[in-house]
């Protein structure tokens, strides 16, 4: 679930925090955790929004053909109550399984809030496309699906303000998570099996690479900024946006602590983190001096990595 780069960004937030104020590291390793498991429940929270709509969808179209309004009971049935997607949503055990283990209660607390998602899609110029088509087949349910969420659901304000209510870090995770729930509506195949992630972390390795580079960073700051420094002659380490030292540190630590990361793996990694985390400038910077002093640990033999590091 968590990739590696959601890793780097949760421990570069959580270094800048230990530069802002003196937190102990054993606080900032148990916050490391809650905000990795705040990723995660937001994250599911998508897939419980759609589950809870369809339910809400479900009951309009029992008002509605009670209503005889046959044209738009039967344009609910097509696009939304026969959509496998969405099915798959409200069918799946693991999903309940999820909510009830890490608490997600969000929207079972803010029905108002669904009821006012399904009068601005069901009026939307979006379903009203879709409910002229000529013919709906499983590609078209999918696209409608990824299409709410896109035009209606990501941009819609009461969202992100009840998101931002709940958990303050959430609106950090808000356009990484948003990517990763569209992702996984793309890639929904009728015809494989579409497993809902159960885990916070990929694998093991993961879990245990996020604690090991603030660790190793902590450690090693004393050397980092010292190696860094040789490379910024013009700039005093204090002088350098506080963000930008922090990704470098990360960057240069990566290449000394971690032998099986390739170093071009590092050097790509935080220079993309930079275009999302600092000034528009700093991309060229950081990957202008983590490649200098990349040559320099090499000159010097500072650099081990393995065979996978190597690759």
């Amino acid at each position: 679930m968590l990739n590696r780069r959601h890793i780097r960004v949760k421990i570069l937030q959580l270094l800048y925090s230990k530069s802002a104020a003196d937190s102990k590291p054993s606080e900032l390793i148990s916050e490391y955790n809650k905000r990795s498991k705040n990723f995660f429940r937001l994250f599911i929270s998508k897939f419980l929004l759609f589950e809870k709509l369809y339910h809400e969808f479900l009951k309009k179209e029992k008002i509605i053909s009670k209503r005889n309004f046959e044209n738009d009971s039967s344009s609910l049935k097509n696009i939304v109550l026969n959509n496998e997607l969405l099915i798959h949503f409200k069918n799946s055990s693991t999903l309940q399984k999820i909510k009830k283990k890490y608490e997600i209660d969000i929207w079972d607390n803010n029905v108002q809030l669904i009821e006012i998602l399904f009068n601005e899609i069901f009026n939307s110029d979006l379903f009203n496309d879709y409910k002229n088509l000529k013919a709906l087949d499983f590609d078209k349910r999918k696209k409608f699906v990824v299409d709410v969420f896109k035009k209606i659901i990501v941009k819609n304000d009461l969202i992100y303000q009840l998101y931002e209510d709940s958990e303050l870090e959430w609106i950090d995770d808000f356009p990484l998570v948003n990517t990763l729930f569209l992702n996984y509506l793309k890639a929904f195949n009728i015809d494989k099996k579409n497993t809902i992630p159960i885990k916070i972390f990929n694998d093991k390795d993961d879990k245990k690479f996020g604690s090991e580079l603030f660790k190793t960073a902590l450690k090693n700051d004393k050397n980092l900024d010292k190696i860094i420094s040789k490379f910024t002659p013009d700039w005093e380490n204090d002088r350098i946006a506080v963000v930008d030292l922090i990704i470098l540190k990360m960057c240069v630590n990566e290449f000394l602590n971690f032998p099986s990361i390739p170093v071009k793996v590092s050097i790509n990694e935080y220079v993309e983190i930079s275009k999302n985390y600092s000034s528009p400038e700093s991309s060229n910077f950081i990957n202008g001096v983590a490649n200098n002093i990349f040559k320099y640990l090499t000159e010097n033999n500072q650099i081990k990595k393995n065979d996978r590091g190597l690759q």
